[in-house]
């Protein structure tokens, strides 16, 4: 059987993402990196040759199967739209639509298995969000067109792992309730629905695509102390505990609530496969203390894998050639490991 290339989504033109890919192509040796190939404007990526001062050899392909042709000399590239005008640190809402089509072509190729995963590179959400863009980030744009595309009501999950973390303890991976909300905003869609929802497709996800067999997960609470037994808070009782109790009982190996301030230490977590956090910085923050540099963002639970660098964009370094690739290298192991061709 040929082997599949990973496709990769362009991300911000004006950011790292360019930079951090075009260098991992050319580590590619080192790291033995599997083929892959990126969705772009092809005249466009070339134009870094002067900008970044970096040489590379790049090739335009037709179709995902000549990157495994091209890859081990020339860094693949599908070419979309017409190239555009940018300026490294300077985002300009204008080229959101070519960032668009790049991600929802790459989701197109790994849906018609033409591609083995999906690796996206960084975008601005503020500056998608100012040209229309209706989603609050990458991750819920691929779970609606998973929904759109397979006419099934996939549910996704984001989650996101340490490689390398500085303490030298067990990786953490900490799958997200909920994610790029206001906190304001969290009590209202915090619903025992909702957490029983991420909580099954976040142990499944810890099955088939971690492949524990029966892991352990710890939830957190949502106040401090997890509530201190209702003195801080009822979220607990109210929404956790039943939670807990419910799918103890169905088999599912489920401990908490956690409090959050003291379970991510190294001898802590050791007793975890997993930990279901309740809001976006419950989790991240953990992460990139642990694991600033190398920790991915992977989005499960749907027909798609999709894997990201666990940074953003970076205007502040895009001219400055310095942007490190821990993070895209770990991702395009991650994705190399998880999935059989």
């Amino acid at each position: 059987m040929k082997k599949k290339p990973i496709v990769v989504s362009m991300g911000e033109p004006s950011g790292i993402s360019s930079e951090i890919l075009i260098k991992a192509w050319k580590q590619r040796k080192k790291y033995n990196l599997q083929p892959f190939f990126l969705i772009d404007n092809f005249e466009r990526v070339n134009s870094l040759k002067k900008i970044l001062d970096l040489s590379f050899n790049s090739a335009l392909i037709d179709k995902p199967s000549d990157a495994c042709k091209f890859f081990s000399t020339h860094l693949p590239i599908y070419n979309i739209g017409k190239r555009i005008s940018f300026e490294l640190g300077i985002p300009n809402k204008v080229n959101s639509s070519l960032i668009i089509e790049s991600i929802e072509k790459s989701f197109d190729f790994v849906l018609d298995k033409k591609a083995k995963g999906l690796l996206t590179l960084p975008v601005c959400k503020k500056t998608l969000k100012m040209s229309g863009f209706k989603f609050n980030g990458q991750t819920e744009f691929i779970g609606e067109l998973s929904k759109k595309k397979n006419s099934v009501n996939d549910e996704e999950i984001m989650i996101l792992s340490t490689t390398k973390p500085i303490d030298s303890g067990k990786n953490l991976i900490v799958g997200l309730v909920t994610t790029h909300i206001p906190l304001k905003k969290i009590f209202r869609i915090l619903t025992k629905e909702k957490i029983e929802k991420k909580l099954k497709v976040f142990n499944d996800s810890l099955k088939t695509i971690w492949r524990i067999k029966n892991p352990k997960i710890g939830i957190t609470g949502f106040n401090p102390h997890s509530g201190e037994d209702g003195l801080i808070g009822l979220e607990e009782k109210e929404l956790i505990n039943p939670i807990i109790k419910k799918y103890s009982a169905k088999g599912m190996k489920i401990d908490g609530p956690l409090s959050s301030d003291t379970c991510f230490f190294k001898n802590f977590r050791k007793k975890y496969d997993g930990i279901l956090c309740l809001y976006h910085d419950q989790g991240l923050s953990p992460i990139k203390t642990l694991d600033f540099f190398n920790s991915i963002n992977v989005t499960a639970g749907l027909s798609v894998l999709r894997v990201s660098p666990d940074h953003g964009p970076a205007f502040d370094i895009a001219k400055k050639k310095s942007a490190r690739i821990n993070s895209i290298i770990a991702s395009l192991k991650f994705l190399e490991n998880k999935i059989d061709d």
